[in-house]
């Protein structure tokens, strides 16, 4: 697993390591939304700063952010934290973000987790 949770009473926080790919995050997406502790979350923090490689599709984009606005059906209020700090990987946080604009979730990106957890805290 490329992935680990980390729950608390509010939130998630997501810390991706080693080697991700498409599938590790549809994967962590899939796994969260089928998760009972799903509904009563504010926030997800998704941390890829222990990352040493990163491979995504632009499928995989699509697939990650049709999966969260289907899920944005059920529970309309979330916010999205995305810490990452490598070029390739921020290209796609910037498409996934994109494909998010007309979603209730708030997604934002942040190059370190202290940044992310303070934006997740704030006006939940």
């Amino acid at each position: 697993m490329a992935y680990q949770n980390k729950w608390d009473e509010k939130g998630l926080c997501r810390v991706f390591t080693e080697k991700v790919s498409g599938d590790d995050i549809l994967d962590a997406n899939l796994t969260l939304h089928g998760d009972s502790r799903f509904d009563d979350i504010s926030y997800i923090i998704n941390d890829f700063t222990q990352i040493i490689e990163f491979e995504v599709s632009g499928m995989d984009i699509v697939k990650v952010a049709t999966i969260d606005n289907v899920a944005a059906l059920s529970k309309a209020r979330l916010k999205i934290a995305i810490v990452a700090t490598i070029e390739s990987l921020l290209d796609w946080v910037n498409l996934y973000c994109e494909r998010m604009a007309d979603s209730p979730y708030e997604c934002e990106i942040f190059t370190n987790f202290d940044d992310a957890y303070q934006w997740a805290l704030k006006s939940i």
